[in-house]
């Protein structure tokens, strides 16, 4: 009876330790950074294993929806002048948003400072984006050698613009243009996506 008795009690505490650590493992945390809200919409910076990822909350009847809106952001960021906004296109309710980043690019030959405006618009109710849109506007400052031997060198510096700007009108289509197009663009409800409405060239013509 007493051998028993000891098997017993081995078994339970066997089974006790097995419990607790078991119970020791912790999922893994995550933080959240707000940014900005709009309505039943809110943008948030997370973290989860480290990883940081800027997205959209939708809160709707059935929970709530997680809009990826930047995959994998750098430690340190932080979206500047960021803007939430809905409007109205042929009778649908979108979410148009917007930021800036500033990135540096420093070799020993070349500094280039960038400044990124990122500009999407989203269809919540579909979870479906709809336009993505980068532009790049770089200050550069490069030493550029003048002969084969590398025995003459100068400072170069010049701005780059690369991408579209982006301009939203009030009747919910919007203009993406640089120095030769001017893009328009209006919502299709048949295939519900923004489609070309216009373009024109605005390419300069040489006078003879």
């Amino acid at each position: 009876m007493r051998k028993l008795f000891v098997f017993l009690l081995l078994i339970s505490i066997s089974i006790g330790y097995c419990q607790k650590k078991k119970s020791s493992k912790k999922p893994s945390s995550s933080v959240k950074v707000f940014v900005a809200k709009l309505d039943h919409v809110s943008a948030e910076i997370i973290t989860i294993n480290k990883l940081k990822t800027m997205v959209l909350f939708v809160k709707n009847t059935d929970g709530v929806d997680t809009l990826e809106v930047k995959k994998i952001v750098p430690k340190d960021f932080k979206p500047l002048n960021f803007t939430l906004k809905s409007f109205q296109a042929k009778g649908k309710k979108f979410y148009y948003i917007q930021w800036e980043e500033k990135n540096k690019i420093s070799t020993k030959l070349k500094q280039e400072d960038q400044d990124l405006v990122y500009t999407q618009i989203w269809n919540v109710e579909t979870k479906e984006l709809l336009l993505g849109n980068t532009q790049t506007s770089s200050h550069i400052i490069e030493t550029v050698y003048l002969d084969r031997n590398k025995t003459a060198s100068e400072t170069q510096e010049k701005n780059r613009k690369e991408g579209f700007e982006f301009q939203l009108l009030p009747n919910g289509d919007f203009i993406l243009k640089n120095k030769t197009q001017n893009n328009t663009y209006t919502f299709d409800t048949s295939s519900m996506k923004y489609i070309p409405l216009k373009t024109i060239s605005t390419k300069n013509t040489k006078r003879r």
